[in-house]
């Protein structure tokens, strides 16, 4: 099998999601700055339009799941439907996640859109699948493969085929983000990726460092 028909596969998996109902969507966020003094770890910042997520679960009216986060291959990393049932528990119960001021948080993500999965568009970068442009109940939503790293400074840079999920529901907004690497300009590429569906694909990795804590 190729790079483009594992990637094509993966794709494949968010292009079922075409004509699926999203009730609603729950995730795990990772905090933007770790320790801002006097308030602990920091998860929302207005600066930054996004949402930074080790992984994110849509629930369907007919009470299916569908999990997303990233795995990694060598020095990047690209979107993944995660279909571990493991994972489905974890990302579903919030019990799981501790409530202690750390570095995540688990919490219904009632700002992304819900509805009918109307388009499904996927984007591969460095030969990984960095991008799903979503359009859902009429609203977009960007997943991008992504990190935001906190400088010494207390700033944050926005680096692409990283090890997170980072959810945009203004596709816009992604466009004026100074990215590293830098970003292509999708509409001037010649097509999104193709979404054939091989026989068989590569077994993805969800990163075995960033887990959530036993039940």
């Amino acid at each position: 099998m190729t790079e483009e028909s594992w990637r094509a596969g993966w794709a494949g998996d968010f292009a079922d999601l075409r004509g699926r109902r999203v009730e609603s969507w729950v995730g795990v966020e990772w905090a933007l700055r770790e320790d801002v003094p006097g308030s602990g770890p920091q998860f929302h910042d207005p600066a930054v339009p996004c949402l930074q997520l080790w992984g994110l679960q849509a629930v369907f009216d007919d009470g299916g799941l569908f999990s997303i986060c990233t795995y990694d291959d060598e020095a990047v990393s690209g979107l993944w439907r995660n279909r571990s049932e493991e994972f489905d528990a974890k990302l579903h119960d919030s019990s799981r996640w501790a409530e202690d001021g750390g570095v995540t948080r688990w919490r219904a993500l009632r700002e992304l859109p819900v509805g009918e999965v109307e388009e499904v568009t996927a984007y591969a970068d460095e030969g990984q699948l960095a991008e799903v442009l979503l359009v859902i109940g009429g609203r977009p939503l960007l997943l991008m493969a992504g990190e935001l790293y906190e400088t010494w400074e207390d700033e944050l840079e926005f680096h692409r085929l990283d090890e997170s999920v980072l959810a945009f529901t203004d596709p816009a907004a992604a466009e004026r983000v100074p990215w590293t690497p830098s970003r292509q300009d999708w509409s001037r590429a010649p097509t999104p990726l193709e979404t054939a569906r091989p026989e068989h694909r590569r077994q993805g990795r969800a990163k075995a460092e960033r887990r959530p804590k036993d039940a």
